[in-house]
């Protein structure tokens, strides 16, 4: 496509910025008259019509004028707009594929940006705070928490915005205690393992353990299961998905405030940038349902995993 050939800086400029706009615009929807464009982007009426005959003649949209109705947006290449204002992949940041449940994720929405042109890279890392973070830094255009954990994080940054919701265990089944004896639960002078990273983990943990007399040994997630075997840590809270039943004992959470916060920790969200306008239209072009479909072929392997 060479609709930048024959434009100045501003011009380009300005086409960046339209697109951006007319990426929002529905179709058959009047798009703002040149005066309200021209004012917006404080140029004149000429660069205006310009970058618009440019868009039209390089097929990246049809727009239809209706006199003193105004002119309507009849149909958009979402492949060109993209290239227009810079957007060629998607970069996202989500767990670690260490489950079933995040490997059908990570092949649903790689799937679901195919579908609408766009290639998917994934970056894997342990922590939601983590990812959180890196994401408010601009390393991401995306990343993939628990609903809990974006909730929590998003009431805190006013950079944050929760941008889709999955269903219940979307995220993982449920959490319990891991515990290297058969003790039955979380006992007095027992050792409990926690990644601080892991903002579930962390509150699961605390309201576990309230009352207790017991010592938290901050951990990173990948040595948990090690220091557990090693019987350097008595118990820990994790997700059942990630844990072989045959090697670790485990027990129910106890506390009642724990088990309903556990409902929201096992649905999963992606969160953006709230000033990312442009991926939070295409997420939202993203089909929730087909993401849950696509994970539970993965996980009752239907499906292989694609990512």
């Amino acid at each position: 496509m060479n609709i930048m050939q024959g434009l100045n800086s501003k011009s380009s400029i300005v086409l960046k910025k339209l697109v951006e706009d007319i990426l929002l615009i529905e179709l058959d929807t009047r798009i703002p008259k040149i005066e309200e464009l021209s004012k917006k982007y404080g140029v004149g009426r000429g660069t205006i019509q310009n970058v618009l005959k440019q868009m039209e003649e390089n097929n990246c949209v049809v727009l239809e004028s209706r006199g003193h109705l105004g002119t309507f947006l009849r149909d958009k290449n979402m492949n060109l707009l993209l290239q227009c204002c810079g957007v060629h992949n998607i970069i996202g940041v989500m767990p670690l594929p260490y489950s079933r449940k995040y490997e059908g994720l990570a092949t649903a929405l790689h799937e679901g940006f195919e579908d609408i042109g766009l290639p998917l890279h994934c970056a894997f890392m342990r922590g939601a705070a983590i990812r959180l973070n890196n994401l408010i830094e601009g390393r991401y255009d995306f990343a993939l928490v628990s609903k809990y954990a974006a909730l929590t994080e998003s009431s805190k940054s006013k950079d944050l915005l929760i941008v889709k919701e999955f269903g219940v265990n979307s995220y993982v089944s449920r959490h319990a205690i891991v515990l290297a004896e058969n003790t039955g639960g979380i006992q007095d002078g027992m050792k409990i393992g926690v990644d601080s990273y892991s903002i579930d983990q962390q509150v699961l943990t605390n309201l576990e353990v309230k009352g207790k007399n017991v010592e938290l040994v901050n951990l990173n997630y990948m040595h948990l299961f090690e220091h557990l075997k090693s019987k350097s840590i008595d118990a820990m809270i994790w997700n059942i998905d990630e844990i072989d039943s045959t090697s670790f004992h485990l027990a129910e959470l106890t506390s009642e405030e724990a088990l309903k916060m556990d409902k929201e920790m096992s649905r999963a969200a992606i969160v953006i940038n709230k000033d990312n306008s442009k991926m939070e239209y295409l997420l939202n072009l993203v089909s929730a349902a087909h993401v849950m479909e696509v994970q539970k072929q993965v996980e009752l392997g239907e499906r292989m995993p694609k990512y």
